[in-house]
């Protein structure tokens, strides 16, 4: 059963722990079954649930507004999309959102602009949308904000539920020592995860430099804590301070393939490449040529549903570093008449590819 909006907080509040676990769960089972899963029970749940009396999403999510949008919602109130702008928009990284919460056209009644609605409020929550498995972040926050997203998230536990519970006890035979992972900082009241996913949201990429240091100083034998500092130094685009870092652990860990990667990623953006280092264990670059389109056309060969570009560059990125962008691997597939794409050429996580199949 769905819960009423204002039972959802406290509801989540003691289950969140657990839906962050399924997540993790949830990433090692076949990406097009839990599309199929989710899929059902979003056709499942939402037939007969009544969006406009919830709201919540409404309430506590500022949903984004694009140029057409913005056009036809500001003639209905008679403004000029500059005046629009000024009075309901703020400007972010993505682009125009609702410079409130609650939104301001949720009236007694509903939206106010229900017929025109921008496209991100008209496709909310995303649970009928391909690709589950890369937008499982959102829908776990998502759980705090949409009961049927909580729901839905429920009954994924029972579906998976023998598998998941045992999922549990090894989570917590691995993680169960809390006490192991605290830190003497601000950050004390917080997860590892937690920590790190609020630097990244804010692109703080000089404060999460600071939290890793932190850690790296407290623990100076761990091998991931000394990388995840030389990570922090390249997003932070101190290239200089990773190689230094990222070089000398390379040579107490030849084969760590985050050391590798993150240690060409600062060789890459300072004009270097691999023959810059004396390699103990020489990792694989891959570069963008025939094997690379062979590699992805018998990775689609196997699959029912075409796959975004960037789920293919992740697939790459498993069997070596490659060395160009995803924007780069889209452009050289559309060069093979092998390949041809759906959706959106604007955005790697939009564009989906598949094979003509002869």
């Amino acid at each position: 059963m769905v819960l009423p909006p204002d039972k959802l907080q406290k509801a989540f509040k003691r289950v969140e722990e657990e839906n962050w676990m399924l997540r993790a769960f949830l990433k090692g089972q076949d990406p097009d079954e839990v599309d199929n899963i989710v899929h059902n029970l979003h056709k499942e749940l939402f037939e007969d649930y009544d969006c406009i009396a919830c709201s919540n999403c409404c309430k506590a999510i500022a949903p984004i507004v694009k140029g057409k949008e913005i056009k036809v919602i500001s003639a209905q109130f008679k403004l000029t999309a500059a005046e629009f702008k000024n009075k309901y928009l703020i400007k972010t990284d993505e682009g125009f959102i609702i410079n409130k919460k609650p939104c301001p056209f949720l009236a007694e009644s509903g939206c106010s602009v229900y017929e025109h609605r921008p496209a991100n409020c008209r496709e909310y929550p995303f649970t009928d949308k391909e690709e589950i498995l890369t937008r499982l972040i959102n829908l776990v926050e998502n759980c705090a904000v949409c009961p049927v997203v909580f729901e839905l998230f429920e009954r994924l536990k029972k579906h998976y539920s023998d598998e998941f519970e045992s999922y549990k006890v090894e989570y917590e035979e691995i993680w169960g020592n809390e006490d192991e992972y605290e830190y003497d900082d601000e950050y004390d009241d917080m997860e590892e995860w937690e920590a790190d996913a609020e630097f990244f949201d804010q692109e703080d990429w000089e404060g999460l430099v600071e939290y890793r240091r932190q850690k790296a100083e407290k623990y100076p034998d761990d091998s991931d804590c000394q990388w995840s500092l030389g990570e922090a130094y390249v997003l932070n685009k101190e290239y200089e301070k990773a190689i230094n870092i990222l070089d000398g652990l390379h040579k107490k860990y030849p084969d760590n393939p985050n050391i590798q990667h993150s240690l060409l990623d600062a060789l890459f953006a300072i004009g270097k490449d691999e023959t810059a280092i004396n390699w103990i264990i020489k990792p694989s670059i891959l570069r963008l040529d025939n094997n690379i389109l062979d590699y992805c056309y018998n990775f689609l060969k196997k699959k029912r549903k075409p796959r975004t570009v960037h789920e293919l560059y992740l697939e790459l990125y498993c069997e070596g570093y490659p060395a160009f962008d995803d924007n780069q691997l889209m452009d050289f597939l559309l060069s093979d008449n092998r390949f041809t794409i759906t959706g959106s050429t604007d955005k790697s996580y939009d564009c989906y590819i598949s094979i003509i199949k002869r």
